[in-house]
């Protein structure tokens, strides 16, 4: 994406390129950062009889040039594309793992083990993908291991990750235990 102003465009320009023919331009801006752009450019992909799915699986063969695009295959992906997200959250660009994080979210494929140890992960922005994806199972990590990271020598972003991971945890817990009736 070349500027913010091209991504607030895309809507207006999206339904320009539809009527002139020209749905194929919209390629481009399904790896954009926004998701509300990634979901335009599939509408009018979609709309010229171009199947997104396809683009989105060919941008993340070469994720460092389109990070974006592992959260849009997430997004339109099917359950089979989980693996090729997962290779991703290893990947040495943080934005790559964010986004792959993002996607696996969105395909609802989080394994929590799996993604536990990224919660250690140099990039605050990674940590933080990883602690929104982790919000469910948050009663799934033990407590001990949440606590360990809220020391005052461990980053701001793990500290604060394992603050809403532990009131996450508590808050589960609290509600296994309230008798029902």
């Amino acid at each position: 994406m070349s500027s913010d102003y091209e991504a607030a465009e895309l809507p207006a320009r999206g339904t320009a390129l539809r009527r002139a023919g020209r749905q194929g331009e919209a390629a481009v801006f399904l790896a954009d950062r926004s998701g509300v752009v990634r979901a335009c450019a599939r509408y009018v992909l979609r709309q010229g009889g171009i199947d997104p799915l396809p683009l989105h699986r060919s941008m993340c063969a070469d994720p460092a040039a389109r990070p974006a695009a592992p959260a849009g295959l997430g997004e339109c992906g099917t359950k089979e594309d989980a693996p090729a997200l997962w290779s991703l959250v290893t990947h040495p660009a943080p934005a790559v793992r964010v986004h792959a994080v993002t996607g696996l979210r969105a395909l609802d494929a989080v394994r929590y083990e799996q993604l536990r140890p990224l919660l250690d992960d140099p990039s605050p922005a990674v940590v933080r993908a990883v602690t929104r994806a982790l919000l469910p199972d948050a009663d799934r990590i033990p407590h001990e291991w949440l606590l360990v990271r809220t020391g005052a020598d461990r980053p701001r972003a793990l500290r604060v990750a394992a603050e809403r991971l532990l009131r996450a945890h508590l808050r589960a817990t609290v509600r296994q235990r309230r008798p029902t009736g």
